[in-house]
């Protein structure tokens, strides 16, 4: 006979005997088993947060955090996705004076999640002036999975 992971947590819920900490390791076994299959379906899209921010030009020099999600499409991260994906990411500008950067071009996921840092020097980044931080496609488990990108635009 063979269950779903639904009709499985139903009849876990209705077994007595069974102690509540190795009830919640089966649950946390079902629900990581639902993402894989999800990830085996080609459920799988990038969440790039922000995707937008809008600091005021300044002189000086910054930094900003933009976090990557492996995500399936409710929305859940794909927490068992372990990863080091070598030139993935790019960084560009149009700063006439400042130049942005990224530590490295490798995404390291772990538990689904990256964080990369943005910097720019201390220079005059001006009204208008952007800095985009470019994730390219991703093949996971044989499946493109769609990068994208995160804008910072100086906004007076």
């Amino acid at each position: 006979m063979v269950l779903t992971n639904q009709e499985f947590l139903d009849k876990l819920d209705q077994e007595i005997g069974v102690q509540p900490e190795t009830k919640d390791l089966m649950r946390l076994q079902a629900a990581m088993q639902d993402l894989l299959f999800d990830a085996m379906a080609g459920d799988m899209v990038l969440e790039i947060l922000p995707a937008t921010v809008a600091p005021v030009p300044t002189a000086a020099a910054w930094t900003r955090n933009v976090t990557i999600k492996l995500k399936n499409a409710a929305g859940v991260v794909h927490s068992w996705f372990n990863d080091v994906i070598v030139t993935r990411l790019s960084i560009a500008n149009t700063s006439t004076a400042g130049t942005a950067t990224i530590v490295t071009t490798t995404l390291t996921m772990v538990n689904g999640e990256a964080t990369i840092v943005v910097s720019g020097d201390a220079a005059a980044w001006l009204n208008s002036e952007t800095d985009t931080l470019t994730v390219a496609d991703l093949s996971i488990m044989g499946y493109t999975v769609t990068g994208g990108t995160s804008v910072e635009t100086f906004t007076t």
